[in-house]
């Protein structure tokens, strides 16, 4: 009876004993399953965020460049906008010739693809077609697209007038963001969208006042064309980076829509983003297999995998970052990082004393011309290393557009010292450039000083006085330096920018033809 009894507990535990092993082998089951299914969310997780991370980076840097690029056409206007002998001869006394010249240095000068004067009283007075200028009286309610922009340019002007004696004037532009004063965004103008800049005629020295009423504004745009996506997208680097008028032809691809003033689109930036055509599955899947037929490195494999993925993430926002601040063609810093280096210069002031250098290449356009883009290319390039070369260490050089550089000197600003860094940076520029195996071209370098703080110690007042500095040295013959101390014979604005009209005179001193 006691064997039986043993006999028949042992076989009611062996029931037991197998439900658990069964029920353990489920649990291990389900764990493995739990754990496969697990990793693959956090590999699409993982890969998504990465992604989605990527192309915010993308966005936010596009719209930094779009930015800049509305604000570079107001401030190329300023020039004509702002000026004693425009208000003159476009808003006193309206002078056909005084138009067409202004207009012409819109387009010889930055290439501008629409220019449009347009009164106070809401009628068109001229408009150009490429280079050529049509003086004309119309309303401009034949242009709808422009009454927007001229009430809501009229509403900006009334916020910035003030009463002087003898008429009205405007509050000052210096260090004020273009956004304060001047109309930008998008438009569809002569059927082709096009982005503008738009601003009120306004005197700079108050030789002469505005009349009462709305302002005359001037209207600058650029047609959104093949050159225009070349220039935004020479620091962004973007594949395949275009625009669209159809707005519902971009799904998923990063993109930026565009409206006109009314509120309507009309049309969307887009690219394909660096991440798209990436996968983590390949690594992934294998991973899977592993710890599936073994828990016991299911936490290294998984520890492994995020540490991968955040080291991708960090690798992209470090090439994100780079972009952001880098020329992509010479390597140099872009104008972001030449903006951000100044503005931090600034703040040491009066402690830590610098200079500003512009420098603009001469007869560049006659290479592109004669030689092609790649031939262009080739000589911005081995400037870009002749002035890195030259300005050493104390000192960053930029490339801010085009052939245009800055140099943010941090050395010796002494006269004497920075004669000598632009007397070789000209020698430099002097130097034939190779640009195949059997040809050279010659081109040249003309520079404009700026020293703070005895210039000017804001951002925006150096870069304005270097330029001015630069335009003397053009006008003097090009392939020289000049300072801006040098032109203190010049008329001088309330803003302390130099006349840039056609009655500057000449300066005291031609400030050093290259030696």
């Amino acid at each position: 009876m006691t064997e039986f009894r043993r006999r028949y507990s042992d076989q009611n535990a062996k029931i037991p004993r197998q439900r658990i092993s069964r029920l353990a082998f489920l649990l291990a089951s389900l764990l493995i399953a739990v754990t496969s299914v697990s990793l693959l969310f956090v590999g699409y997780v993982a890969s998504q965020a990465s992604r989605q991370q990527a192309i915010a980076n993308e966005q936010r840097l596009f719209r930094s460049a779009l930015a800049d690029h509305l604000r570079t056409i107001v401030r190329e206007q300023i020039a004509i906008a702002s000026s004693d002998e425009s208000v003159h001869k476009l808003v006193r006394n309206f002078d056909p010739d005084y138009v067409r010249s202004s207009f012409d240095t819109l387009w010889s000068t930055y290439l501008h693809s629409k220019v449009v004067l347009i009164s106070g009283d809401g009628h068109v007075l001229a408009e150009s077609f490429a280079s050529y200028t049509h003086v004309i009286r119309r309303p401009i309610s034949e242009t709808p697209e422009l009454e927007v922009i001229h009430e809501k340019q009229k509403a900006l002007y009334l916020q910035n007038r003030v009463r002087v004696p003898g008429g009205f004037g405007h509050k000052s532009l210096q260090g004020v963001d273009p956004g304060e004063y001047a109309v930008m965004g998008f438009v569809h103008i002569d059927g082709k969208p096009a982005i503008f800049g738009a601003m009120p005629i306004i005197p700079d020295n108050y030789q002469e006042t505005l009349p009462d009423g709305p302002p005359t504004m001037l209207l600058s745009a650029h047609y959104i064309d093949d050159f225009l996506l070349s220039q935004l997208n020479a620091q962004l680097n973007f594949a395949n980076f275009g625009f669209d008028t159809e707005t519902d032809t971009v799904e998923s691809a990063p993109h930026h829509l565009v409206t006109d003033p009314n509120g309507n689109p009309l049309g969307v930036f887009h690219w394909d983003s660096q991440t798209v055509g990436e996968s983590v599955w390949p690594t992934v899947v294998p991973v899977i297999v592993i710890l599936s037929a073994a828990l016991g490195i299911l936490a290294f494999g998984i520890a492994w995998r995020i540490g991968h993925l955040t080291t991708s993430l960090q690798a992209s926002e470090r090439h994100n970052r780079y972009l952001a601040l880098h020329d992509t063609l010479t390597g140099l810093a872009n104008r972001l990082q030449f903006n951000r280096v100044l503005e931090t210069s600034v703040k040491n002031l009066p402690g830590k004393p610098f200079a500003v250098i512009h420098c603009d290449l001469d007869k560049f356009k006659a290479v592109n011309d004669t030689h092609g883009h790649a031939a262009g290319d080739i000589v911005i390039k081995t400037m870009a290393e002749r002035m890195t070369q030259a300005v050493g260490k104390p000192g960053l050089v930029c490339r801010i557009g085009g052939d245009e550089f800055m140099v943010i000197y941090r050395g010796s600003v002494v006269r004497e010292s920075l004669s000598d860094l632009c007397r070789a940076l000209v020698a430099a520029g002097e130097l034939p450039v190779p640009i195949s195996s059997e040809e050279t071209v010659q081109i040249g370098l003309s520079i404009g000083i700026a020293i703070a703080p005895t210039d000017g110690s804001t951002a925006e007042l150096l870069v304005t006085r270097s330029d001015a500095a630069l335009y003397q040295s053009k006008k003097l013959g090009r392939g020289r330096y000049s300072f801006y101390s040098d032109s203190l014979e010049m008329e001088v604005g309330t803003d302390g920018m130099l006349a840039s009209s056609g009655n500057v005179r000449e300066p005291r001193a031609a400030s050093g033809p290259a030696e």
